[in-house]
């Protein structure tokens, strides 16, 4: 495995929507990063218990994540996705051989139907095609509304649990 530098991600960064960018995650992100998270836990909100004792849960799953996935890819790369100055969702992005893996991408729920999250698919798919790799990545089986985007831009199956399905993209 290699780090992925932000120069490999230039079609990203020249195919998102004005005034969207990325950047790379900074410290100071951590209460983005926390609220994020946050947003795409309405299933422990729904759970029958206190407030204070599902927010810890919510933190406690936040930190077992992010330790997960920097344990599973100590050289992705960390990218803020932002609309002018304000952060609206998370991409890590890890490269290994001649797969590029989509380890999560998270955009808050006010932000999402405008684009962004598809402008960034498409500017990883441009990127993919150029550089001959194929796009892995995982979604639940819950997310309706993910799972349609990624069909639609060309990800197909290539195995599931009861979970998540594992999906693929490669250049046609």
């Amino acid at each position: 495995m290699h780090a992925l530098p932000l120069s490999d991600l230039a079609h990203v960064l020249t195919s998102l929507p004005a005034p969207c960018q990325l950047r790379l995650q900074r410290d100071d992100d951590d209460d983005f990063a926390a609220a994020l998270y946050r947003s795409t836990r309405d299933d422990l909100r729904q759970m029958p218990a206190e407030p204070a004792v599902i927010e810890q849960l919510i933190a406690m799953q936040q930190r077992m994540q992010s330790h997960g996935y920097r344990q599973a890819y100590p050289h992705a790369a960390y990218l803020v996705l932002q609309h002018g100055d304000t952060p609206i969702g998370r991409l890590i992005l890890d490269r290994q051989g001649e797969v590029l893996h989509l380890v999560d991408i998270a955009i808050l729920p006010a932000a999402q139907g405008q684009g962004a999250g598809s402008a960034v698919l498409r500017g990883l798919q441009a990127q993919a095609g150029a550089q001959q790799c194929r796009i892995h990545l995982a979604v639940n089986k819950s997310n309706t509304a993910a799972r349609a985007l990624y069909q639609r831009l060309g990800f197909r199956l290539r195995g599931e649990n009861e979970v998540q399905e594992q999906l693929e993209w490669k250049a046609p």
